[in-house]
């Protein structure tokens, strides 16, 4: 597991480090504090500087080049000035990642640089890097190796659809695969193409009684989930699953059933593809009401403990809070397992809090957030 994480450069953060991590971490600050960053920040590093990963974080925060579209693709070219801190870019301009854990350190740097003429008919020729279209390239290297060190980038520092060969709806489905253990569930969830992707590698097995159990946190009348067909699923933000209920002979689409449905299911599904690795929630509480917060963080807690995953999540509510302290009082096993994060706007370092203070703190409402 991580012990500890440290950002150079990366957005807001001219440095920040956050220590003292534990299985389960919870974000907290005030709006604008650099939350989301920090999850983005150990999504990259997980994902060992995965390019998928890196065009899902500038495509979900609209990042994106003005001024006229290319004719030849459907999609804009991506800025990738906004992930340096003060949102400008040149030649030379670079943030690392690094992370300690129980295994030796690890860290990724993505760089913007010049390629030579020779350099880049020798990147050509080795096919190490996605197709060169011009001099300026973003590197990424890390330990362990990144998947691909060299992404070309157009002269006003963008990525262009060229350099993946393929449209971000296609790259998206292709995030979380077995090399990537990373799973970043964002404020808008995961759309329908990823879960029932996920799915798959669920369905007839074991986990699947933890995603039913998850669902039935919100509905107890729930006995039955199944994925629908892509063509059924077509153009569907929150289709592809539908669900039998004790009571109603016909099957009703998850979409009807509310946000925090689709949001249970996300959590659950994700967690299950996670094992070893790291499962990140923007805004954990979305959708959830307070009631059913104490039955969520269980769920979290005991499929993170059982699969080794270690969980990030953000969020604003205090009784989001006040259920995870209630987790804490119950589970002896939460010991030095649980943490939160307070993460302050021009800070350096996150200020943690063990499980004893989250208690006290809920206990005598104190603020935290």
């Amino acid at each position: 597991m991580i012990s500890s994480i440290q950002i150079e450069g990366y957005r807001g953060f001219q440095h920040f480090e956050m220590e003292g991590l534990g299985r389960l971490n919870l974000l907290v600050g005030t709006n604008n504090s650099g939350k989301t960053s920090v999850l983005e920040a150990l999504h990259l590093l997980t994902s060992r500087g995965d390019p998928m990963a890196l065009w899902q974080l500038l495509w979900r925060r609209g990042e994106r080049l003005p001024g006229e579209r290319n004719p030849r693709h459907v999609t804009p070219e991506l800025d990738v000035s906004h992930l340096f801190t003060g949102h400008e870019a040149h030649v030379g301009s670079n943030f690392t990642l690094s992370a300690k854990n129980e295994t030796p350190e690890r860290h990724v740097t993505f760089t913007i640089g010049e390629l030579s003429q020779k350099k880049r008919e020798e990147l050509l020729a080795s096919g190490e890097a996605s197709p060169i279209t011009s001099r300026l390239v973003l590197r990424i290297k890390g330990v362990p190796p990144a998947p691909v060190s060299t992404l070309s980038l157009t002269r006003a520092l963008g990525i262009s659809p060229d350099v993946f060969e393929a449209p971000p709806r296609r790259l998206r489905r292709r995030a979380g695969t077995e090399e990537s253990p990373s799973q970043f569930i964002t404020t808008e969830s995961l759309d329908s193409d990823d879960l029932v992707s996920l799915w798959d590698k669920v369905a007839l097995t074991p986990s699947e009684n933890l995603v039913l159990r998850a669902l039935q946190f919100l509905d107890h009348d729930i006995e039955r989930i199944a994925a629908q067909s892509s063509a059924q699923a077509y153009f569907q933000t929150r289709g592809g699953f539908i669900i039998k209920r004790s009571g109603n002979e016909q099957p009703i689409p998850i979409g009807s059933m509310g946000d925090g449905m689709w949001r249970m299911l996300a959590m659950a599904i994700a967690i299950t593809q996670c094992k070893g690795g790291v499962l990140l929630v923007d805004e954990i509480d979305t959708g959830l009401h307070y009631t059913v917060m104490s039955d969520m963080w269980r769920l979290i807690f005991g499929a993170a403990k059982d699969l080794d995953v270690q969980v990030f999540a953000t969020t604003h509510s205090f009784d989001c809070i006040h259920s995870l302290a209630s987790v804490c009082l119950s589970d002896t096993d939460s010991a030095n397992a649980v943490t939160l994060q307070r993460i302050e706007m021009g800070k350096r370092k996150a200020i943690p809090y063990s499980e004893s203070e989250i208690r006290v703190a809920a206990e005598k409402n104190i603020e935290v957030r």
